[in-house]
């Protein structure tokens, strides 16, 4: 089973071209980047649970009922009993599609996830377990997902981590930078973009350079470099670099295009598909969202992944 653990929220998206102090009117969508993933993988016919904690409120209730119809086991999705609310997301977009965020997390729900909600019969069925960052945020959610990721890397599961910088929620960046190396003796597969390999290491090198530097420091398996309108860059350790070029579409909206990528990777590996192979149905995802708003409600199906894939004359059987 894959197991996503993390924020789970509001995204209120603009329906204006513009900054957020000047456009005026939302659409209410759900997401977070975990949930993402989630239901992206839900929607390829994966079996996905997804762990966290909502507000008693009806976003909170909002959110639940969404996953649950798109097919994600919501078992371990827990209200919170106190006054925590689910966090809000505002998303502004520029004419190329381009995302301005400002989030409501004080005393956000899904960071009082706690390491008790971390269970053996969890642990016990996890083959992949993907996490991001926001959940290492604060306590207890911090201290619940190192319990998942130590646990079910014990146990034999591949841990996926995307970073998904977000800096105005972190105290400082060197905080951030602390926990992120915490993290990455743990993972498996790594998919971050060039941006957040930079803040890892702390300076700017060259793609490549950056992954060996990595992948010297850390025994990580994997890394799927994002690179947007540039496809991606991949490397497994016993492996040569694979250049992975995007499909051209129209760009709409280019929310939760990392997390579409982040679940069609995870669908080709976990499938048994190369990791080139793996990296085309990403970077398919990744143009499948970007033509559509919002980031769930713009996942593909299974069925529009295939199609999209035979439009665009690429051979493979999924």
């Amino acid at each position: 089973m894959i197991i996503s653990i993390g924020e789970i929220l509001i995204d209120f998206v603009s329906d204006e071209i513009g900054s957020l102090e000047k456009v005026k009117i939302f659409n209410k969508y759900p997401g977070g980047a975990p949930a993402n993933f989630s239901v992206g993988i839900a929607r390829l016919n994966l079996e996905i649970t997804f762990i966290g904690m909502v507000g008693n409120d009806p976003f909170g209730e909002f959110l639940v009922s969404f996953l649950k119809k798109e097919g994600v086991n919501t078992k371990y999705i827990e209200k919170t009993e106190n006054n925590e609310r689910t966090a809000l997301a505002f998303v502004s977009l520029d004419e190329t599609g381009e995302r301005s965020f400002v989030f409501y997390r004080n005393n956000a729900a899904d960071l009082k996830l706690s390491p008790e909600k971390i269970t053996d019969d969890i642990i016990n069925k996890c083959e992949y377990l993907h996490f991001g960052t926001l959940s290492l945020s604060s306590e207890p959610s911090k201290s619940a997902t190192i319990k998942a990721i130590t646990e079910c890397k014990r146990n034999g599961a591949k841990i996926c981590f995307d970073p998904n910088l977000r800096m105005d929620i972190w105290q400082s960046k060197e905080l951030l930078r602390e926990t992120i190396s915490h993290v990455l003796p743990y993972v498996d597969i790594l998919y971050p973009s060039y941006e957040e390999l930079s803040f890892i290491l702390g300076k700017e090198v060259s793609e490549e350079e950056a992954i060996n530097v990595l992948m010297e420091k850390y025994p990580i398996e994997i890394i799927a470099l994002k690179k947007g309108k540039d496809g991606c860059l991949l490397k497994s350790r016993e492996g040569f670099f694979l250049t992975i070029p995007s499909f051209e579409v129209p760009i709409i909206d280019t929310t939760g295009a990392g997390d579409g990528f982040n679940a069609g990777f995870i669908f080709g590996l976990s499938t048994g598909k190369t990791l080139e192979e793996a990296g085309i149905i990403g970077n398919a995802i990744g143009a499948l969202v970007i033509q559509k708003r919002g980031a769930m409600t713009s996942l593909p199906t299974l069925n529009e992944l295939k199609e999209f894939l035979i439009n665009q004359r690429v051979t493979l059987s999924i």
